[in-house]
């Protein structure tokens, strides 16, 4: 049994009805099919998905057709079955519009589907009567009640244009007489239901009855979803929508347009009015529509038999509309693309085809979003380098840089100077070398490193000796025979401590200072050398700075 307590308390709109009215469209390619031409409303109808039915409608469902079935077999128990095209994009924008449609009666709509994802079904906060109307309207099933999951079982109990109301207070009464066969609509598989029935229960009453951890452990996930619908707490007040930004142009043509070749020049204007309206952004679904002119009824010539003429003054008829959805999967974010998309709609339309000229076109862009770009290792590097290559193209005498002369000189014009940057400079570091006043200056171009020549030094040595350079024969060991050097530290002698090993003499450094150059100026200064270890005989390594 449900307890009025269950009910949730969330605060709604103020002066708002607090019924929740429940739309079911579902299947949604098959109610657009049959909206779109209503001669089809007691057709029987299918939607195949991989040579099997998908979707069946209410006819197909009478002469035994079921999801799940081959098509083929299908064709052989129904004589001239019709089978729906499903393309994704135009339903994804049918159902926009539809709950463009819905969000103009009222704000207060959320959008629900299906167990899997599937659209279909939309939840409004109206009163009785105008969930009738709205019943009337689209010829969708309609539950109105208290609570949004007690509306949503009420319209999946009814019948097409058709709406079943809950009174409050009422809803512990219709799950005890609503069959189990409805809860198929909520996510129960046809395996669980049919368990169920094994079990002796009928009614989604009985069901409620159980325990959560009864539901849990019998239908697994399944009784997990069914938890809100049996036990609650239930939803009675709805979230306000706020319906995704559509991007919208139009360009009304001044002569209706029949051949495709006249129809490129609008699509590159609505193009380009496309991508400033982004500024930045991008869209993933684009659609087409066209409106086709409609002859004007001919007018005959006074006192004549011959057939009459078109006359200005005289109205056409009314004009065809034509809609195609192109879905995209590189983001719309320039002109070229959003043409491209937009030629591939037109000829989707068949609106240059139709024979009759186009008098408007209109292309939208659906929910444009700010993409997210991942940027570089180097991203300011490699923008500074836009930046400067930009500028030089435009100005190349505007960029200069500081470059520092003689940073001891007392005046200012000696010490340092302005320099003009160059496409070569714009190619490397923008800051010279050294760019404060306290750097060595780089060594002059014309001269050579001189080389040193180096061998292994060991980890432990002494300091170098500060006799001449010995080029010739094999080192020798400078320690004096019979004298070993001091033991290291190791705290207060003790008298159980054992002796201190005896640690080899350490050898003196292999590495040779190379005699000075006689040609050097007194005044230039002694590069310091750093030695890296050689990996072969006779090699040499360059000194580094």
């Amino acid at each position: 049994m449900l307890a009025p307590n269950l009910f949730a308390t969330n605060a709604g709109p103020a002066g708002a009805s607090p019924r929740i009215a429940a739309l079911c469209f579902d299947p949604l390619p098959l109610y657009l099919t049959q909206r779109a031409d209503p001669a089809l409303a007691q057709a029987a109808l299918v939607c195949v998905e991989e040579q099997r039915v998908l979707h069946a409608s209410a006819a197909a469902h009478r002469l035994g057709i079921t999801p799940g079935m081959r098509l083929s077999g299908a064709r052989m128990r129904v004589e001239g079955l019709r089978v729906v095209e499903v393309h994704e994009p135009e339903v994804a924008h049918a159902w926009d519009v539809l709950l463009r449609e819905l969000h103009a009666v009222t704000p207060w709509l959320e959008e629900g589907g299906r167990p899997g994802g599937v659209r279909g079904r939309v939840f409004l906060q109206l009163d009785d009567d105008e969930a009738r109307a709205l019943a009337a309207h689209y010829g969708a099933r309609v539950g109105v009640a208290e609570a949004r999951e007690i509306a949503e079982l009420a319209a999946l109990s009814s019948r097409p244009g058709g709406v079943r109301t809950v009174a409050p207070g009422e809803e512990a009464a219709f799950l005890a007489r609503l069959p189990l066969r409805f809860l198929k609509g909520v996510g129960v598989s046809g395996k669980n239901l049919t368990r169920l029935h094994w079990l002796g229960l009928t009614t989604v009453g009985e069901l409620a009855r159980w325990s959560a951890s009864q539901l849990r452990s019998y239908l697994g996930e399944e009784g997990e979803a069914l938890l809100p619908y049996l036990h609650g707490p239930y939803r009675t007040r709805l979230r306000p929508r706020r319906p995704p930004e559509v991007l919208r142009r139009t360009l009304a043509l001044e002569e209706p347009a029949r051949e495709p070749h006249q129809l490129l020049p609008a699509l590159e204007r609505l193009a380009l009015a496309l991508e400033r309206g982004l500024a930045g952004r991008a869209a993933h679904r684009l659609t087409l529509t066209a409106d086709l002119a409609a002859p004007r009824p001919r007018v005959p010539h006074p006192g004549t038999n011959r057939p009459g003429t078109t006359h200005p003054g005289v109205p056409r008829l009314t004009a065809t509309r034509l809609t195609a959805t192109r879905l995209s999967k590189r983001p719309l974010a320039h002109a070229r693309q959003i043409r491209q998309q937009a030629l591939f709609a037109l000829r989707d339309s068949g609106a240059a085809e139709a024979g009759a000229g186009i008098e408007r076109l209109t292309l939208e862009l659906a929910a444009p979003r700010r993409l997210g770009l991942q940027s570089g290792l180097w991203q300011a590097r490699e923008q500074r380098q836009r930046a400067l290559e930009a500028t030089l193209e435009r100005f190349p005498a505007a960029l200069v840089r500081l470059v520092w002369r003689d940073p001891y000189a007392e005046a200012d014009d000696l010490a340092w100077g302005w320099e003009r940057l160059t496409a070569a400079d714009a190619a490397g570091p923008a800051s010279p070398p050294s760019a404060h006043p306290g750097a060595a200056p780089p060594p002059p171009a014309g001269e050579h490193r001189r080389l040193v020549r180096a061998t292994a030094v060991p980890l432990f040595s002494g300091p170098p000796p500060s006799g001449p350079p010995q080029d010739s024969g094999p080192p020798q060991d400078s320690t004096p025979q019979g004298d070993t050097p001091p033991p290291p530290f190791r705290g207060p002698a003790r008298d159980d401590a054992p002796p201190a090993p005896r640690l080899p003499s350490p050898a003196p450094p292999l590495l040779s200072p190379l005699p000075e150059d006689p040609d050097a100026p007194a005044h230039a200064p002694r590069p310091r050398h750093l030695a890296r270890p050689a990996t072969g005989p006779g090699e040499l390594a360059g000194d580094h700075t």
